[in-house]
């Protein structure tokens, strides 16, 4: 039963970011990986720039994951993304 529970955990953990992304109406995660890079923020969010990439970017790894796209909506530095964003 634990071994279980744990394999389902461990599967959710990898399968949340992407459910977030897809979620909240951000499809900027054009190949489906999990994460945003520079060419899919810039093909999304086209005004937005390096500099708002590299702000939203806040452990500096080069993408996006859902919880740093979320934490720059909620402080206003990206704005609410349509669906068809």
């Amino acid at each position: 039963m634990f071994r279980k529970t744990t394999i389902t955990g461990i599967a959710l953990a990898f399968a949340l970011p992407t459910a977030a992304l897809a979620a909240s109406g951000m499809k900027m995660d054009a190949d489906g990986d999990g994460s945003v890079s520079m060419e899919e923020f810039s093909a999304a969010m086209p005004g937005a720039g390096a500099m708002v990439f590299a702000e939203v970017d806040t452990n500096a790894d080069g993408t996006l994951s859902a919880d740093e796209i979320t934490a720059a909506q909620e402080s206003g530095v990206l704005g609410a993304m349509s669906s068809e964003g």
